[in-house]
């Protein structure tokens, strides 16, 4: 897109200087960081470059079919590499990896980014970063392949919520449909996305449907615990999408969901429908940030159950 012009030729410039490419995906991984990821090590492999993707904590199950989900590596060292591009990380510490590098590039759309990069790419009007991922692609002038449209592909189906969030617009569904034309495999994704629960999946959305309730606030509020994960065999990536359902009380204003992560904190995840709403300032107020009607925080605490479910100080 042109408002990129002047960052897609920088990078374009530190590309053609490079050999040794490092790409980073923020912690706790989703499906625009994994697609984005992949989408630029396959685009910048096909260009003679060796990329290498990075991930601090595990690959969702819902992304491991996509080119390249195999090889990314936990441990990172910086003096590897000739560049470093950061990926769909709303701050630095989001990569989960501590470290200073003269040529990072960071490429986001996360309106509570804090641009650390020697180069900014961040748009918050953006659905997805694979969007702005597949406009640098296009003016790198590689060939987005059947597998790179693919990871883009599953990027934007994630952060859309399959197309149902309100960030989902006629740029969204443009960028969709050429990727499509390109060969995308959108059965695959969808049927990765929503047809492959596991029974202790299930039961575990079950625990915290059941457990939902409106409160003081009109804040439509559910937990786990450690204790819930170990009685049903399941696991943090079992909680995803079922945000989504508590999201769709017409009472509420906006819900919560907390649980606890096995390491002693909590992890809080917003989502809204309400337009007067900006998550980002409540995920704030506990150090956290977001988009606007998807935001999040990991805070150190255990849960306890009153009348409704609280953080315990």
């Amino acid at each position: 897109m042109q408002k990129y012009i002047q960052e897609f030729e920088q990078i374009k410039n530190l590309i053609q200087r490079s050999q040794n490419i490092a790409i980073i995906s923020h912690k706790g991984p989703d499906g625009d960081t994994i697609g984005s990821n992949l989408a630029l090590k396959n685009a910048l492999s096909s260009m003679g470059k060796n990329a290498t993707s990075f991930a601090h904590d595990p690959i969702p199950l819902h992304s491991i079919f996509l080119k390249g989900a195999d090889e990314f590596r936990t441990e990172f060292n910086p003096q590897e590499f000739d560049m470093v591009i950061a990926v769909d990380c709303g701050a630095s510490y989001m990569m989960k990896y501590e470290f200073t590098h003269p040529y990072l590039i960071n490429i986001d759309h996360h309106p509570s980014n804090d641009f650390f990069g020697l180069i900014n790419v961040v748009d918050p009007q953006m659905a997805a970063t694979v969007a702005i991922i597949y406009f640098l692609l296009e003016y790198l002038g590689g060939q987005i392949t059947p597998e790179i449209a693919t990871c883009l592909m599953n990027g934007l189906y994630s952060d859309t919520g399959s197309f149902r969030h309100s960030n989902t617009n006629s740029l969204t569904l443009k960028i969709a449909s050429n990727l499509v034309a390109k060969g995308a495999d959108y059965n695959r994704i969808v049927k990765n996305q929503f047809h492959s629960n596991r029974v202790e999946q299930l039961k575990l959305w079950g625990r915290v449907l059941s457990r939902a309730r409106l409160n003081d606030k009109a804040a439509a509020v559910s937990a786990v615990t450690e204790k819930d994960f170990d009685e049903l065999n399941a696991n943090a990536e079992d909680l995803s999408g079922v945000i989504d359902y508590l999201n769709t009380i017409p009472e509420s204003k906006f819900c919560v969901l907390l649980a606890e992560d096995g390491n002693g904190n909590i992890k809080g995840s917003f989502r809204t429908q309400d337009e007067k709403i900006d998550l980002t300032q409540i995920a704030g107020l506990f150090g956290g940030g977001g988009h606007k009607k998807a935001a999040g925080f990991t805070i150190p605490g255990k849960l306890e159950q009153e009348v409704v479910w609280k953080i315990k100080k």
